[in-house]
């Protein structure tokens, strides 16, 4: 979801006029490229491409050259692979050029078959037509932001726990370069430091939990549920348990945690709550005794959906 709202911002941000000369100039970046690389006696794989090249060459000869600059190359073994993208400077397309000693040369066509070059219009709508300053778009996220019930007004009754339970201030190193411009594809060599702090999650995650292993692949809290749904369900079933497959959820569950349960196959049970949001803990009881022969789990939220912090949470991991 949050990735998502980042890629409407951008689209609202830029509009399709920007977005096309976003992509335009990255093309023709791309483009002088691989003209100036052809004309140095260098073969490309395909002359049709966006915004990556790939070129028969030393391949091991070729990326130590580019890291001794600075730049990842991707190694395909025979060959190597550069892309470019909007943060790229005419400095950086240059630096490239003479890595492979060649001289910048002037595309003189298209790399783009005709066929695949969109004509028809988007981003139509208003919204993607208006905010292209700074403070026009800071003024329209704000009035979004004043719409909606939040951290500024007050607890956040819905949405990720995340975001309920992190401050402003533990939130921004998320911010610093070392974190938002780390590529994904980075060689491993060049990312020990982002390697040891997973590592440290996944052992503290381990002494808490008790598991001998932790995957810190799910990438939001409805993809953390099912794999915890899935665990618990492959637990059950190298015990022989396959009639355990009742999970207890109190009514005041975000939807994705019923859903979660029913996507692994398991069958929920609702589990009321009283006046204040709190889960109710003689129907709660009473659910364990109807089931207790199925049970196989129980999903709680914590704080939950109400935005409460369970007062009897340790009654219930009890029970």
């Amino acid at each position: 979801v949050l990735l998502a709202i980042m890629s409407s911002m951008y689209a609202i941000y830029h509009g399709p006029e920007k977005l096309k000369k976003i992509s335009s100039r990255v093309n023709y970046f791309t483009r002088v490229l691989g003209n100036s690389l052809s004309n140095s006696g260098f073969e490309l794989y395909s002359n049709n491409y966006f915004d990556t090249i790939r070129i028969k060459c030393d391949s091991k000869k070729y990326l130590d050259l580019g890291l001794k600059e600075g730049y990842n190359f991707w190694d395909y073994g025979d060959s190597i692979g550069i892309s470019f993208d909007e943060t790229v400077e005419i400095s950086d397309v240059n630096s490239v050029i003479d890595i492979f000693d060649s001289s910048w040369i002037e595309p003189t066509g298209e790399s783009i078959p005709q066929i695949l070059i969109r004509s028809d219009a988007f981003l139509e709508h208003p919204i993607f037509n208006t905010y292209h300053s700074e403070t026009e778009m800071l003024r329209y996220i704000h009035k979004l932001e004043s719409k909606d019930l939040s951290l500024n007004f007050s607890m956040i009754p819905l949405g990720s726990c995340t975001m309920k339970l992190n401050s402003v201030t533990e939130m921004e190193p998320v911010t610093w370069p070392e974190f938002s411009e780390l590529h994904p594809y980075s060689p491993k060599d060049q990312i020990q430091g982002y390697l040891d702090l997973f590592k440290d999650l996944e052992n503290w995650l381990c002494e808490i939990t008790g598991f001998s292993k932790i995957s810190l692949q799910p990438n939001a809290g409805s993809q953390g549920e099912y794999a915890g749904m899935l665990a618990i369900r492959a637990f059950h079933h190298s015990h022989d348990n396959f009639e355990r497959n009742i999970c207890l959820i109190p009514t005041s569950a975000h939807g994705t945690n019923p859903a979660s349960a029913v996507m692994v196959g398991m069958k929920v049970v609702g589990v009321q709550c009283d006046n204040e949001g709190n889960i109710d803990i003689d129907d709660f009881k009473l659910k364990l005794k109807q089931h207790s022969s199925e049970l196989s789990a129980a999903m709680i939220t914590y704080p939950s959906t109400h935005g409460v912090f369970e007062e009897n949470i340790r009654e219930i991991c009890g029970l």
